[in-house]
């Protein structure tokens, strides 16, 4: 049975409020937002007052707080999400909001900040590692690529579908199960192989209950690479969490 990290009950909740929901928007343009630049957007409301929105807003794994010396950073969760659609919407339906998600973020145009997605999943770290970096093996959680290095630093790697090479890129940190960070260089179409590359973490938390925590990191994109980054991220990562947990994909 697929588990949840958070109750859904918490989800709604906290979207049931507008303040909030105009928060998430706010991260939604630009993310990676301090308390102190949240609160410039509501005159009407003390810091006190937008920090106990965030509260809530983490409680229900919509955001995630990264700390930057003394400051803290939100950054917006779209996972939690995900799993909501995943739930209750036919494959169908869910195909159908997706293309015009990706209709709309082309219309938009769309920039990239850092971005921090956090999901939690029922297995072992090595588990999980052993998902991310598997060379060779079909990866059903991610449309059936495959990826292939040596994960020392400074090795290559390539993310591969149909004998193409759809991202590649360098591997900066490896610290086998705890952390991996990456660059990463979209490669598959001419649009986005023109852009700047961008940089890929994964770090894993061992919680309770033999749940891992996993908290994907995306940085320096722009343009046509940013925008399907941020339309395909969530729905990837709750897939490999699927995957783990009852041996299905999305």
């Amino acid at each position: 049975m697929l588990t949840y990290g958070c109750g859904v009950g918490d989800v709604f909740r906290a979207l049931a409020d507008e303040t909030r929901r105009d928060i998430l928007d706010l991260l939604r343009r630009r993310d990676g937002r301090t308390l102190v630049d949240l609160t410039e957007h509501f005159p009407k409301m003390t810091r006190f007052g937008v920090a106990s929105h965030l509260r809530v807003l983490e409680e229900a794994e919509l955001i995630t707080i990264v700390r930057a010396g003394r400051e803290k950073h939100h950054h917006l969760n779209a996972v939690p999400l995900q799993e909501i659609a995943a739930r209750w919407l036919s494959d169908f339906s869910a195909h159908q909001a997706r293309a015009l998600l990706a209709l709309r973020n082309h219309l938009e145009g769309s920039s990239m900040s850092d971005s921090v997605y956090r999901i939690r999943i029922r297995c072992t770290a090595e588990a999980l590692w052993r998902a991310l970096t598997d060379n060779d093996t079909p990866r059903p959680w991610m449309w059936g690529g495959t990826i292939r290095s040596g994960w020392a630093v400074g090795d290559r790697y390539a993310m591969s579908g149909g004998g193409v090479d759809l991202i590649v890129g360098e591997v900066l940190e490896a610290d086998r199960p705890r952390r991996l960070r990456l660059t990463f260089d979209p490669r598959w179409d001419d649009t986005v192989s023109a852009e700047q590359p961008g940089t890929l973490e994964y770090e894993i938390r061992v919680l309770d209950d033999g749940v891992c925590e996993l908290i994907v990191t995306i940085a320096g994109l722009d343009g046509a690479s940013a925008a399907s980054v941020a339309e395909d991220t969530p729905e990837i990562y709750s897939s490999l969490k699927s995957y783990l947990e009852t041996g299905a994909a999305l």
